[in-house]
């Protein structure tokens, strides 16, 4: 059986030096250290330790040729098709190290969502564990606060 990718979808299927380029892009604009694993059994996937910018580790990574991850402690989650969300992941990423990104644990096993401040305003931008619809206030929220005033 054919499967017929979306016309929005690039046919492009390995977006190996572009995650690097994104990758690189986000340390640079933030002057974070990472170091690069090349034993995960992915196309790329870099570590960034606790630093003066952020104050829980986070990893970025590349798996399936164009699935981006974003891992921070006990959180991963899934961004594809490369092509259609690479910039959503940019400014996702680039939300988290600034502090308008967190983390919110929900009740009763309902899950973890990641959200992004919009307009005042914490919006879902990616659900993990899912059981139910989150309704109502996280019981926790994870957030980074650089150690580092001026960052």
């Amino acid at each position: 059986m054919f499967w017929n990718r979306s016309a929005t979808q690039s046919r492009q299927t390995d977006f190996t030096a572009e995650a690097i380029d994104l990758f690189t892009r986000f340390a640079e604009r933030h002057r974070l250290r990472y170091e690069v694993d090349t034993s995960a059994p992915v196309e790329v996937m870099w570590h960034f330790p606790v630093q003066e910018q952020l104050d829980h580790p986070i990893s970025l990574c590349l798996q399936n040729g164009d699935e981006l991850n974003l891992g921070i402690l006990d959180f991963w989650s899934y961004f594809f098709p490369f092509g259609n969300v690479a910039a959503e992941f940019e400014g996702i990423i680039d939300a988290w190290v600034d502090g308008r990104a967190r983390i919110a644990k929900f009740p009763k096993q309902r899950g973890q969502a990641l959200q992004r401040l919009t307009e005042g305003e914490w919006i879902t931008v990616y659900q993990a564990n899912r059981i139910r619809k989150f309704r109502g206030m996280p019981v926790e929220t994870l957030q980074n606060r650089p150690l580092r005033a001026d960052v």
